[in-house]
């Protein structure tokens, strides 16, 4: 357990190989008869009840001057509130997708934008996921669940977040990676969004090893690599592939960024790595890329 907890400190540092693991765990255990409802099965029925009588209407009811404003307005006046963040975890902890989905989908309607849901509804949603779990008030399984929806959201909203997308586009390009060893968790693939929704040329797949990483740099030219870092204890290894990305890059100039809830918490340790910059979220990571980028080309 003392391993698990030290994986798993928030969405960023969640892998989906992980997740997927522990779904099927989840999916093979005995399934419940009907005859022998028990209180979990019901206490779903109440939730999804709730949620089409109460807390929808009541975000809706919340939400009905804002007709009247533009999206954009809308969210500066209204961003997603903590309690909203609440009703969302719960839903995720107590409901199937569709109701967490549908909760989400009515907050677009009401006027909330999809950068806000992003930043001000979905990622403490999943922090609050991980501390939950942390603290022992839901289990590992529960949790993986959670976080699978959240997923299964970002994807739902990313055409409306994004828009269309030049696929020639010739922006800066970005290769953006988690950990090596470690699979897309929720907050890159936020990451990801953000930087495509801002242009960029983004470069971002599982990465097994750091020989692979450095590979990657080496064959390819790159204005900035981004690495997610879920696990405090996988920094003396970063602070070493961010020297050998430095030595073997194809571009000299390489910015390199880093990003996690460690990071979050203690920005200086970007420095302390090696790294150019660090972000808390995905539109503060493309204004720190941008600047970077244009840093570095002054530097020449």
């Amino acid at each position: 357990m003392a391993r698990m907890r030290q994986q798993f400190t928030t969405s960023e540092g969640f892998s989906e190989a992980e997740a997927a693991r522990a779904t099927r765990q989840h999916m093979a255990a005995p399934r419940r008869t009907p005859q022998l409802r028990e209180p979990d099965d019901q206490r779903h029925d109440l939730v999804k009840r709730a949620v089409e009588a109460d807390v929808i209407p009541r975000l809706l009811m919340s939400r009905r001057p804002l007709k009247t404003l533009t999206p954009e307005r809308a969210s500066e006046l209204y961003p997603p509130s903590a309690e909203q963040v609440s009703d969302l975890v719960s839903l995720l902890l107590t409901s199937e997708q569709p109701a967490s989905a549908t909760f989400v989908e009515a907050m677009r309607e009401v006027g909330t934008s999809p950068e806000s849901l992003y930043l001000d509804l979905l990622t403490p949603a999943a922090r609050r996921l991980g501390v939950m779990w942390e603290e022992d008030e839901c289990d590992f399984t529960d949790v993986t669940v959670g976080l699978i929806h959240l997923q299964s959201i970002l994807r739902m909203l990313a055409p409306a977040f994004i828009g269309e997308v030049d696929l020639r586009r010739t922006g800066p390009r970005a290769l953006l990676v988690q950990t090596p060893g470690e699979q897309h968790g929720l907050g890159l693939s936020m990451v990801v969004q953000f930087f495509t929704r801002a242009g960029w040329n983004v470069w971002s797949e599982p990465v097994a090893t750091s020989a692979e990483l450095i590979d990657m740099v080496r064959q390819e030219f790159v204005a900035i690599v981004g690495i997610s870092v879920s696990c405090s204890e996988r920094l003396d290894a970063i602070a070493h592939d961010i020297r050998a990305i430095r030595r073997e890059s194809r571009n000299p100039c390489v910015g390199i960024m880093v990003g996690g809830p460690i990071f979050i918490e203690h920005p200086q340790l970007a420095a302390m790595i090696g790294a150019d910059a660090t972000a808390s979220n995905g539109r503060q990571a493309v204004q720190q890329a941008q600047n970077l980028v244009s840093l570095l080309a002054r530097e020449r």
